[in-house]
């Protein structure tokens, strides 16, 4: 009777077994088992370092911290084996675009059509305007390959100067829209080759004459 009884408790125990799932710490938070495929790859992107909690109306510690499960074993392993990985390739990312953003307004710049590019009168493009777009289209890479002109005052000249830049690209490849032209606000980075010819004649013209102070010998006491 004693080992009837043993054996119903071994079979019920063994049903109670076979349908029952085993808990923490075999399962964790998001209900994926710890050791498992799944469990690494969903925990992969966890940040490092400690976790704030929430304790006694308090946050521990008051500083910014990740929060949720911490890092399994195995990750902070490979955190403090190739640390400072991901935080450096951030900081390269960043470096990165900022370079990229630098690039890309030099290429603006180098790019644009100025007022002195163009005749004062009828808001064609001038001689120097000529080389300028001839050089845009000869030597500026394909990716940075825009023009720009700067807006002026009156409306009338901005669509004549853009016009006259359209239509000397469309005589120089036969395509207007060979390449975009688009209207910006911006102030030249230097100045015509005229203007600074002015400032270096009149520097000229109103310099003074050399003076050179001479003194005898008689007169300062020599021998």
């Amino acid at each position: 009777m004693v080992r009837l009884s043993w054996i119903a408790c071994l079979l019920a125990t063994l049903c109670v077994t076979s349908n029952a799932s085993a808990g923490w710490p075999f399962f964790s938070e998001d209900g994926l088992r710890r050791g498992t495929p799944e469990y690494y790859e969903a925990h992969a992107g966890d940040p490092p370092g400690s976790r704030q909690r929430y304790r006694y109306g308090k946050l521990w510690p008051v500083q910014a911290r990740p929060v949720g499960p911490s890092q399994s074993f195995v990750h902070r392993y490979h955190t403090a084996h190739y640390w400072p990985h991901p935080y450096k390739c951030q900081d390269r990312a960043s470096v990165v675009a900022v370079y990229d953003t630098q690039v890309r307004n030099g290429w603006q710049s180098a790019t644009t059509f100025y007022g002195y590019h163009f005749d004062e009168q009828t808001n064609e493009l001038n001689s120097a305007g000529q080389q300028h777009l001839s050089w845009l289209m000869s030597h500026v890479p394909v990716q940075h390959r825009q023009a720009y002109v700067v807006v002026a005052a009156d409306a009338t000249a901005n669509s004549t100067r853009i016009l006259s830049v359209e239509r000397s690209i469309a005589s120089a490849v036969g395509n207007q829209q060979a390449i975009p032209v688009l209207p910006r606000v911006a102030d030249p980075l230097g100045r015509p080759a005229h203007e600074i010819q002015k400032i270096h004649e009149d520097s000229v013209k109103g310099a003074l004459p050399p003076v050179i102070t001479y003194t005898s010998f008689a007169q300062g006491g020599g021998g």
